[in-house]
């Protein structure tokens, strides 16, 4: 029933040829908040290459595939717009972390709300894992996830979403039992015992 009314209302209301206007809307105009110039950085400033060699020295240390990751990200001193790598190259980001970031890096009115300090950088900043990690990632990693594993695993694979981390569960399946059955340590008719 509701989308019946909203052409008619729409259709009513359009009388003027360069504005569309819904009955009981009002237009708005005021000046932009004023930058908070102790948070926010003054421009881009680059210090090495990017990856820069801190990075690069991460990403070799990495328990797992860092093909995807493109640098190591300094959350901690990243401000508005614009993300610090743990290099200290200052970039105007428009990545935003696939625009989860839409007031910008360490907002000081979200930090507020965090209780805990040592989650804060990834809790208000929310990085995309998979390609801009922090600078601590690494051990965070070892500490929770490789601290865990069974005995003789020391490697991990991490994955972007739940779908993709099901999907390379069943190939890696799959790619098991195939080399096993290569090698001759499984038998391709399973025997019944009565």
């Amino acid at each position: 029933m509701a989308f019946l009314l909203l052409p008619r209302r729409l259709a009513c209301s359009s009388w003027h040829p360069h504005l569309l206007l819904v009955s009981g809307s009002r237009h708005i105009s005021q000046a932009a908040a004023k930058v908070d110039v102790d948070f926010d950085y003054d421009g881009p400033l680059m210090k090495t290459e990017v990856p820069g060699p801190r990075s690069r020295v991460i990403s070799l240390s990495f328990p797992k595939n860092a093909e995807a990751v493109h640098f190591f990200c300094n959350y901690e001193e990243s401000r508005g717009n614009y993300l610090v790598d743990v290099d200290g190259n200052r970039m105007l980001d428009l990545y935003s972390q696939i625009s989860s970031v839409p007031i910008g890096y360490s907002h000081p009115a979200l930090a507020k709300l965090v209780q805990q300090p040592q989650n804060v950088s990834t809790f208000i900043n929310r990085p995309a894992l998979g390609i801009l990690p922090p600078e601590n990632f690494v051990d965070k990693l070892r500490e929770s996830l490789l601290s865990v594993a069974p005995k003789g695993m020391s490697q991990l694979v991490t994955m972007a979403c739940g779908s993709c981390s099901n999907e390379n569960a069943f190939k890696t399946i799959f790619m098991w039992y195939r080399v096993r059955l290569v090698a001759g340590a499984l038998d391709l008719v399973p025997t019944v015992k009565s």
